[in-house]
């Protein structure tokens, strides 16, 4: 499973602990006023929720919110407009801008390195890809949780894909199947024991408006699913499909299918597959379509939001977009990345008033040997590259100072 690149690498550096994943819009979804809500998960950053419409954000950045470490983040909006978010133990919820934390109960205790948000009028759905957990409900009116796990049905030590809603029933795959909750119970639907389909990683599943049923999976393409016995297949062997990793599968009002893959986008139209992977150059991790039948399209890497309208493709923003600077409620100077480093760091801070701010660089001994920053500067967040080529090899501390505010750290170059 190629999600597997963004596995936990955690070290200790100074009490510091560093993720290793990318840049990730992984979840788009839609309000009542059509304004596009998705999740961002930050390289060596944060994890965003952020609502957009034209050209007006709201960025809320909820490691820093509820100071925790950046985690996969996935997203959702419910009849109410409220912004569901959920980071490795916890589903948030905001309302009117406030935000509120539900733990899950007997969630695991390793990284969980990917996991899907789906909500309905009663619940919110969450799949977890992490060692034996499967998928979690939560429901809204008592606010009380159902794990579906090998109890109920469903099996254990899965790589939980993408959740389907319909009507009372919820579907999601995984490298077992697809799978079936209704009425309290988990069944295996379609694998390849019930099935003569020749691949059980499923990892997305869609029904369109005329009840044609469609699987994305991990390895086989994109497949019509007829009956247990009828297949279609369409993959990078017999079509356009530009790579037959199916992330995502959605329907514009026109009966197109629209597909993310981890080589771009294509549609299937009267039959056939149409590719556009040559519009972006990163795996699309998820799409959504919007009531004019423009695509928003989710990005692994740059983490992209872009918007396809059939003709053109817009950059929409991504994480080093300055629109994502969340304004900072407190200050704040961290650590540089990559540190040791050799011969070049990137320092950040954070000021929640304009102030006038000095960055400066000292050796061992206290001398200055570097000065990055003499100047006002507006409350935001900010990054300079800090190039150590004509330094020896050893201990610095960088300094920030801004209005009363002051803070040192250590860096190491390691030449």
């Amino acid at each position: 499973m190629k999600k597997q690149l963004f596995i936990l690498i955690a070290f200790v550096v100074n009490t510091i602990f560093i993720y290793s994943q990318a840049n990730l819009i992984q979840s788009i979804d839609f309000d009542s006023e059509q304004r596009v809500v998705y999740g961002l998960t930050g390289f060596y950053d944060s994890s965003y929720a952020v609502r957009y419409k034209d050209e007006n954000f709201e960025i809320w950045n909820l490691t820093e919110i509820f100071n925790l470490p950046f985690y996969w983040i996935a997203t959702g909006v419910d009849k109410q407009d409220n912004i569901w978010a959920f980071l490795q133990n916890t589903l948030y919820k905001c309302d009117n801008g406030s935000w509120i934390a539900y733990g899950v109960p007997n969630i695991p205790s390793g990284y969980i390195k990917y996991s899907d948000l789906a909500i309905n009028s009663e619940n919110v759905w969450l799949s977890i890809y992490a060692g034996a957990y499967g998928v979690y409900k939560f429901r809204l009116s008592d606010n009380t949780w159902t794990l579906y796990s090998s109890g109920s049905g469903y099996p254990d030590d899965v790589l939980s894909g993408t959740i389907f809603l319909k009507g009372d029933s919820t579907f999601v795959g995984n490298n077992k199947g697809l799978f079936l909750i209704y009425n309290d119970s988990a069944i295996a639907v379609l694998d390849t024991v019930n099935s003569t389909l020749e691949t059980q990683a499923i990892y997305c599943f869609y029904i369109d408006s005329q009840g044609s049923k469609w699987l994305g999976t991990f390895d086989y393409g994109l497949v019509k699913w007829i009956d247990n016995s009828t297949f279609v297949v369409y993959n990078t062997g017999n079509s356009d499909l530009p790579d037959d990793f199916v992330n995502a599968i959605a329907e514009d009002s026109q009966g197109t299918l629209w597909l993310a893959t981890d080589g771009g986008i294509a549609c299937l139209k009267n039959d056939t597959i149409i590719s556009y992977s040559h519009l972006v150059s990163e795996p699309i991790a998820t799409l959504a379509v919007d009531y004019l039948d423009r695509v928003w399209l989710g990005g692994i890497g740059t983490g992209s939001l872009y918007v396809f309208d059939g003709i053109d493709l817009t950059v929409i923003t991504d994480v080093d977009d300055k629109q994502l600077n969340f304004l900072p409620q407190q200050y704040a100077l961290h650590q540089n990345y990559p540190n040791p480093f050799n011969p070049s760091t990137k320092i950040s801070w954070q000021s929640p008033i304009g102030s006038h701010q000095t960055l400066k660089v000292y050796d061992l001994l206290g001398r200055e040997v570097a000065i990055l920053v003499d100047e006002f500067k507006i409350s935001g967040s900010y990054e300079v590259e800090f190039n150590a080529a004509a330094l020896s090899s050893g201990i610095y501390f960088y300094k920030i100072q801004a209005g009363e505010f002051i803070s040192v750290r250590k860096m190491v170059l390691q030449k």
